[in-house]
């Protein structure tokens, strides 16, 4: 196998604006996970307290409300894990690179993240339709147990 022949950075002249892209791209992919793991943080907190306050109704709209909550903690906790982020090892990268072409390091190190970054993109996307379920979950709790209280409120 024939060594790779050395890159020199004028070839690729704009790695460094792309390298900076990437970087902010992940550190907004971050701040939407991080986001993301607190709403279903919030809407697991709210599934508690309507199964704790409905406690023991004994209408049926109450208990529908109840159960539905109890699928809105479920799917809370399903968006909660597992925790989307997948990086590159250092340990690997140390090993496989350190003697290595810098300029053919980044370059490998750029594409590696583009494709982490991708599947990482995917998993954050099914994590935000799983919050949406919960969130659609808990409004059907709620609604449930307005119908309970109207119900209750009209036959005195």
């Amino acid at each position: 196998m024939e060594p790779r022949a050395h890159v020199d950075e004028s070839q690729v002249p704009s790695l460094s604006v792309i390298e900076d892209a990437l970087q902010r791209e992940d550190s907004s992919w971050r701040d939407r996970a991080n986001s993301l793991d607190t709403k279903a943080g919030v809407i697991l907190s709210a599934a508690g307290v309507i199964v704790a306050i409905v406690g023991t109704t004994s209408s049926i709209a109450a208990l529908i409300g109840e159960i539905l909550a109890i699928a809105t903690g479920a799917a809370a906790v399903r968006a909660l894990w597992p925790r989307v982020d997948k990086a590159i090892g250092p340990q690997e990268l140390r090993d496989r690179y350190l003697t290595s072409d810098p300029i053919r390091t980044r370059l490998t190190l750029l594409n590696t993240r583009i494709q982490l970054h991708q599947k990482n993109e995917k998993s954050l996307l099914a994590k935000a339709g799983r919050i949406r379920i919960a969130a659609l979950l808990l409004l059907g709790s709620a609604l449930a147990i307005l119908v309970s209280g109207i119900v209750n409120a009209i036959r005195g």
